[in-house]
């Protein structure tokens, strides 16, 4: 046998750390992941490195992609522009992360399941607190049946007008009531943000402070980026950033029953009735658990946490696997194909050609386009460089636009987002210019292309905060006119009319 194939079955043979009985010891990544060749832990790597090249040909929009298996992390891509050394926004996995939190607030004491909520926010004044709003507990917020008018409707129509609040909480508890609490379930994403408030006001401290003491410090997860309200409440509905690989470790530590490393994270009890299947019908109590989207298929069971814009995080117990996708577009794909590349529990012959190839298929993932020949300045240009048209309120989320175009070629559009000021450069070669420019100082970019003289093709990227928009913008001196796609789902073929500002 050769040095190379007694390597490789060393590796192996490591890698199953298997007990006299069978079973794997479990490893705890607290610094990071382990890593292994695909066939090791029983996965094809040609079909794996087939699943990144359908990621990239059919645009799905798929920023990064980590598979582990057995504690082993056998694929960890990035896809260009995301660079997967920046914390990805996990928007509804942060649900996810929420629910998980409040597993271990039970336990200590915090907070009950069946405890009211207004008197947890005695500062804030609903505008009608009637009794039936009054009888709305803990758990009627986690499992989404708070009885609240909020998600019944297309869209997420309540999420919107929350954020353009003064004070989220005291819109969130102001919402009419529709149903009793505790007999009809919406997705209300306000909702959660109570639930994440809720944490934060029993136990003094904001959400994302509590999580880093209790559950991301634990764990060896370090950066963590989350939002927080003009109240300094954490977004307990979404926009936590984390790294995909720590991401993984919640899969890792639910997958371990919530112990890490000999300490009970989250009580195992909790665990076992976040991940069972829930048994309500649709739209009725007990319809959506404790918001781990639990699925019994016929490839086994699945549990974990779905945000929007392709963020996932999915366990396969019955394979000891995780994988985690993030994105800014449409990779519900990516999983399926994942899972068709496992052929074995047991490990594989090696297959060093297939492996070579995956590795090449992940390099070039990350790489940049190669830059096309930047199209010339239309006379239109100058007049209406530096001009700031605005927007009314739209679904898009975007306030107002001005482009400024220099003597060197140089341009940059400013855009107005939730009454932020965000800056880009703009390449009109087609290659971002990626810098700080994103929410949160994240990397972001722009590209531009010219396709008629009043007539721009703008390309604005967030990344890692998700959202990717394609604006068609059709200038005269007053107004503009924008067709807007984002590629996440807000907004498709969307109209808006910006009116320059005086």
């Amino acid at each position: 046998m050769s040095i190379r194939r007694t390597a490789y079955f060393g590796l192996v043979l490591s890698a199953m750390c298997l007990t006299s009985e069978g079973q794997s010891f479990p490893y705890w990544p607290s610094q990071e992941w382990r890593t292994a060749p695909p066939e090791s832990q029983g996965i094809d790597s040609q079909k794996l490195a087939a699943a990144i090249d359908q990621a990239i040909e059919k645009h799905l929009g798929v920023h990064s992609l980590l598979v582990i298996r057995h504690g082993y992390a056998v694929v960890d891509a990035a896809f260009y522009p995301y660079d997967g050394r920046t914390p990805h926004d996990l928007a509804s996995v942060t649900k996810t992360v929420t629910s998980v939190l409040t597993g271990v607030a039970v336990a200590q004491g915090l907070i009950r399941l069946d405890q009211p909520v207004l008197p947890l926010f005695p500062n804030e004044r609903p505008t009608n607190a009637e009794r039936q709003k009054q009888k709305i507990t803990i758990g009627d917020l986690l499992r989404m049946e708070s009885g609240l008018d909020c998600g019944y409707a297309p869209g997420e129509r309540e999420l919107e007008q929350m954020k353009r609040s003064t004070n989220w909480v005291q819109f969130a508890l102001s919402l009419p009531m529709k149903y009793d609490s505790g007999t009809q379930s919406s997705y209300c994403s306000p909702g959660y943000h109570l639930l994440g408030s809720a944490i934060g006001a029993s136990a003094g401290m904001s959400e994302a402070v509590f999580g880093e003491k209790y559950l991301f410090a634990p764990l060896g997860i370090r950066g963590v980026v989350w939002a927080h309200d003009a109240q300094s409440r954490s977004h307990g509905w979404g926009d936590s950033h984390m790294l995909p690989q720590d991401v993984a470790k919640i899969g890792y530590l639910y997958l371990h029953g919530g112990n890490w490393d000999g300490k009970q994270i989250v009580p195992a009890d909790w665990v076992a009735v976040s991940t069972a299947a829930p048994t309500g019908v649709p739209g009725g109590h007990g319809a959506m658990g404790y918001l781990w989207h639990v699925t019994n298929e016929p490839n086994g069971r699945q549990y974990g946490g779905i945000g929007r814009g392709g963020q996932s995080l999915i366990v396969w117990p019955d394979l000891e696997m995780i994988v985690v996708s993030m994105a800014g577009g449409n990779a519900g794909q990516i999983a399926e194909l994942v899972r068709q590349a496992v052929e074995s529990d047991r490990a594989l012959a090696p297959n060093p050609v297939a492996y070579a190839h995956l590795k090449e298929q992940v390099r070039y993932a990350g790489e940049p386009p190669a830059a096309r020949p930047s199209s010339p300045l239309p006379s239109m240009a100058a007049s209406i460089s530096g001009a700031v048209y605005e927007f009314p309120v739209n679904a898009s989320r975007l306030d107002s636009l001005s482009l400024t175009f220099g003597k060197n070629g140089e341009a940059r559009v400013d855009v107005g987002y939730y009454g932020q000021l965000l800056s880009f450069p703009i390449n009109l070669d087609g290659v971002y210019r990626l810098g700080p420019n994103g929410p949160f100082h994240m990397p972001a970019g722009a590209t531009g292309k010219w396709i008629a003289d009043n007539e721009l093709l703008l390309d604005v990227n967030f990344v890692a905060n998700i959202n990717h928009y394609m604006l068609d913008i059709r200038f005269d001196r007053d107004q503009i006119e924008v067709t807007a796609t984002e590629a996440s789902g807000l907004i498709r073929n969307g109209h808006l009319i910006g009116k320059r500002r005086s």
